[in-house]
């Protein structure tokens, strides 16, 4: 189930949030394991490292859900999050994933969430909010009712819709935070890549046809500096490569 959201997902009431159990996480689609040449072992910070660090490791945070930030997910079907066992599977930017609260930290820094079984009997399992080792630049869940970190949701283009690249991200994140998510799934050259806001004007002529992007308006085009709540983002991203843009996307989902 996607949520019909808007570019500007700010907080809302907790009364007013209606969440999707696990069940609509793990029901429509099972996860599936990846597909030889893809090995999903966790990262050395995933494994077992005792009872004593995972008590420590162990965190009461009351986040009751988490939003996906980047159209995939990272499950671990255990009650023990050491598992060794990973899966991983798409879920649209947007959707929303019920949990308990709890979380755990491993030693390396990867968090995480507790699926709230209640909403989904029988299943118990945890599912990534961020860290290092997985392939993927930036969080994977976000909360969205946190009042400190409104969330924006980004989407960007190449020439013409749909996307080929959503997300949600902290407003208080940069652009070159966006760039960083963006060229990790797409392959791209972060050096070669630039977003802007909108498309240079049409020729003078007559013809219809966009004139070079080049010509983008200087307003327009954002800085790795900026932070996605200064660049005021209200519509679909458009990607300028300057780089081999066929021979270098390689999207990873």
């Amino acid at each position: 189930r996607l949520w019909a959201l808007g570019p500007d997902l700010a907080p809302v009431p907790r009364a007013r949030l209606r969440l999707s159990g696990l069940g609509a996480l793990l029901s429509d689609e099972r996860p599936r394991a990846c597909a030889p040449g893809r090995s999903m072992a966790p990262p050395v910070d995933e494994l077992a490292p005792g009872a004593g660090a995972i008590r420590a490791g162990f965190r009461e945070d009351g986040v009751p859900a988490y939003m996906v930030a980047q159209g995939l997910v990272f499950i671990k079907h255990a009650q023990d999050p050491t598992s060794q066992k990973i899966v991983r599977a798409k879920r649209g930017v947007g959707f929303m994933v019920y949990c308990t609260g709890r979380s755990w930290t491993g030693p390396l820094g990867a968090t995480w969430a507790e699926v709230d079984d209640s909403r989904s009997p029988g299943e118990c399992s945890w599912v990534l909010v961020q860290g290092p080792g997985f392939g993927v630049v930036g969080p994977l869940l976000v909360d969205p009712l946190s009042e400190e970190h409104a969330s924006q949701r980004i989407a960007v283009r190449w020439c013409q819709d749909p996307p080929i690249f959503e997300c949600v991200m902290p407003k208080t994140a940069t652009i070159g935070d966006v760039v960083n998510a963006f060229c990790a799934r797409t392959g791209l050259n972060k050096k070669e890549t630039i977003l802007t806001k909108s498309l240079p004007k049409k020729a003078p002529n007559g013809s219809g046809i966009l004139l070079p992007m080049d010509y983008t308006s200087a307003k327009d085009v954002l800085f790795n500096e900026m932070t996605v709540r200064d660049a005021q983002i209200t519509d679909t991203l458009n990607l300028v490569y300057v780089g081999h843009f066929d021979e270098d996307y390689h999207p990873t989902i």
